[in-house]
């Protein structure tokens, strides 16, 4: 299992509630040893998903990046 986990939160209409979620995330991340080491303000798994579904996406590029994933991720665990 990896240690990494992604998610993609639909945040509700209001600033106020926007913040408290994206504070609370971070307060338990926080709290519970983690540490966030990416964020973005947009949908990138969905955008990932239809890059990968193109016609002209050959599948070795998402296996090979897949697999310089986890090169990253082992050398950041040592």
């Amino acid at each position: 299992m990896s240690n990494f986990v992604t998610y993609v939160i639909c945040l509700p209409e209001t600033q106020e509630a926007r913040s408290a979620i994206v504070s609370g995330v971070r307060e338990l991340v926080e709290k519970h040893g983690g540490e966030i080491s990416g964020a973005s303000n947009e949908d990138e798994m969905t955008v990932l998903d239809m890059i990968e579904q193109h016609e002209d996406f050959a599948d070795y590029i998402a296996d090979d990046a897949r697999a310089k994933a986890k090169e990253v991720h082992a050398k950041a665990a040592n």
